[in-house]
């Protein structure tokens, strides 16, 4: 099962980037396959050149867009259907992104008398789309940690300008590879930048002890976050035979002062315990408890149970 190499594996920080690199390498394909067309098609010739230099860019940002956005949804165990649309969704609004910085940057580019080939429009092509795509990572929350993937979608583009300059003054062969292997550096570095800056913002972690999953840690951000067994509805998926109902219950997200304060909801009629000081704290059902860091969560039903601790990162005031 793939979701459990994703528990206290080192390498599973590799996973979002090598994704993001395949998404680069997709894209390529995509753009060669436009170029065929454009050569097939007579009717192309006259702005083949526009099509050529915006398609490139929209494809790379279809293709990281959902690359980089499928490894959230499956870390969290959601279905495979519920994974592809959130990822097709990011890549639609990333592709939708690449094409109008694509287009931007090449209208820019004929304006000042140059082409895209330039330095200047090259440069400010692959930071723009490089943001855009990061951005299309976190577009549904709106909050800081999208803002901080816009940072990571640029420092991705920055990764692969430097890579472009370093592979045009080695030249020969590195500029000849140079073609296929920046796509998949822009989706390289996109992946590593975007998977790893909006957990330091996080406001809290919420970190499995026992199971299966036992290792996994799941960031609270903005937005409330169901835990359940059913792979097609929920937010963060815990498995049934340890005893988590669907749903079993909710770790609520209110902003105050500099950071959030986080409650649990017991969403279920069964148990939901909250150990804090060696002393249980038992919620009854539909009722709310807040969290302080440290506490261990006891979901149960009979003599099965999953023990998840939270670590608050935020302060309060």
């Amino acid at each position: 099962m793939f979701r459990s190499l994703l528990v206290d594996n080192p390498l599973r920080f590799f996973f979002n980037p090598l994704l993001g690199a395949l998404g680069g390498l997709a894209g390529w394909a995509l753009f060669l396959l436009t170029l065929d067309i454009i050569a097939e098609v007579e009717a192309l010739h006259g702005a083949a050149e526009m099509i050529e230099r915006v398609s490139y860019f929209a494809f790379m940002g279809l293709c990281v867009a959902f690359a980089i956005n499928l490894l959230k949804g499956i870390q969290d165990g959601q279905g495979a259907m519920r994974v592809f649309g959130q990822g097709l969704m990011a890549g639609i609004v990333g592709g939708f992104g690449g094409l109008l910085g694509g287009l931007a940057i090449h209208l820019a580019a004929e304006l000042a008398g140059t082409t895209m080939d330039s330095v200047g429009p090259r440069v400010a092509a692959y930071l723009l789309v490089g943001t855009l795509v990061g951005l299309s990572s976190r577009i549904t929350s709106l909050d800081k940690t999208t803002a901080l993937a816009a940072i990571g979608g640029f420092l991705g583009g920055l990764f692969a300008v430097l890579f472009w300059i370093a592979a045009e003054k080695i030249g020969g062969s590195a500029d000849a590879y140079a073609t296929l292997l920046i796509p998949m550096t822009l989706g390289f570095g996109i992946g590593a930048a975007t998977y790893s800056l909006p957990s330091f913002i996080s406001g809290g972690t919420l970190r499995v002890l026992t199971g299966q999953f036992r290792g996994q840690t799941k960031a609270i951000e903005g937005d409330d976050i169901v835990v359940g067994n059913n792979k097609r509805q929920l937010q963060w998926v815990l498995p049934k035979w340890e005893g988590v109902q669907d749903p079993h219950a909710k770790i609520e997200v209110k902003a105050e002062g500099k950071g959030y304060k986080h409650s649990v909801r017991n969403m279920s009629s069964k148990a939901v315990v909250v150990v804090r000081d060696k002393k249980r704290h038992r919620i009854k059902t539909k009722a709310t408890m807040e969290l302080e860091d440290g506490d261990i969560l006891v979901f149960a039903t009979g003599k099965n149970y999953v023990k998840v601790k939270y670590i608050q990162k935020t302060e309060k005031s």
